[in-house]
């Protein structure tokens, strides 16, 4: 008996939906950040087992937006409920739900299919405030199972697939046996960059950070990939800390990030990377547009 099938994994901002599906993955697709509302699109990771197929949706964290990115974020997410057999949901370990989880959670119901509920980070807190924290769960009676975890240290994560395949419908594949995700190249290689922009700067950069992939060429003669990209962000001073003094950081970024597009290509990579700011660029339709976002 096969079981074949798609799984959302959706989530307020900063919960671990991310590193929930690289641990499953056993590949880090999706780029993870301490800061909050890191992933913007829909990735679909395919994981292939003897016994089934499953086909994850990591999304953007549910939240209150403030611009038209934010926007297209939440609709991302919701629009993963749609398509697929079973839900994930996720919240992170404290002493309550709050109402953020609880409003997220009646959103879910509406949905009215199967869902589970990862209590995640429980390596952060006493063991003893687990149980209760689950009883509170249980008393809103929206979910089929309720599973403390750890996506940081594995806590329970051996768990999850058998538990998702007794949800999932019988079936064929989607998906040939050697499928990760349905990304292109150039999505994954500007992430790679955004994670490395994410990783070495602070406050306000990340959330006005975006990075276009402008050109990926192979150069026989040379034995490596040329990679051409942009990183906008929205004013002059953010430019100037991207650059940094000298032009430090933008080269820590570039070859951090070179060595994860190397190891994806599998091949020696020349990347340029170029910084300019376009002004309010998450409130633009056009900008939005020109960077994927839509």
């Amino acid at each position: 008996m096969f079981k074949s099938g798609f799984v959302a994994i959706i989530g307020k901002p900063n919960v671990g939906k991310s590193t929930i599906l690289n641990f499953l993955l056993g590949y880090d697709l999706a780029i993870i950040s301490r800061k909050p509302e890191t992933t913007r699109n829909n990735i679909l990771g395919t994981l292939t087992t003897k016994e089934g197929q499953i086909n994850f949706l990591d999304t953007p964290g549910i939240h209150t937006p403030h611009t038209l990115l934010g926007k297209y974020m939440v609709r991302q997410a919701q629009s993963a409920l749609m398509e697929v057999d079973l839900i994930l949901a996720v919240t992170d370990m404290k002493f309550e739900i709050d109402k953020d989880d609880k409003r997220m959670f009646e959103l879910l119901q509406k949905e009215k299919k199967s869902m589970i509920l990862l209590i995640n980070k429980i390596d952060r807190v006493d063991k003893r405030l687990i149980l209760p924290l689950i009883d509170e769960c249980k008393s809103m009676d929206y979910f089929k199972e309720y599973i403390p975890i750890s996506a940081k240290n594995g806590d329970n994560m051996d768990v999850l697939i058998p538990k998702m395949l007794q949800y999932l419908p019988e079936g064929p594949k989607h998906y040939p046996d050697d499928h990760l995700t349905d990304k292109p190249v150039r999505f994954l290689v500007g992430e790679f960059i955004r994670q490395q922009v994410l990783s070495l700067t602070h406050e306000e950069i990340p959330h006005s950070v975006a990075v276009c992939v402008e050109e990926i060429k192979k150069r026989p003669k040379k034995k490596l990939h040329y990679v051409q990209a942009t990183i906008f962000v929205e004013r002059d001073s953010q430019k100037a800390i991207i650059i940094g003094k000298n032009g430090q950081l933008l080269k820590e970024i570039g070859e951090a990030a070179r060595k994860n597009i190397e190891e994806e290509l599998q091949t020696k990579v020349y990347l340029d990377l170029w910084v300019k700011v376009y002004k309010n660029w998450r409130k633009d339709p056009r900008a939005l547009n020109m960077l994927g976002y839509t």
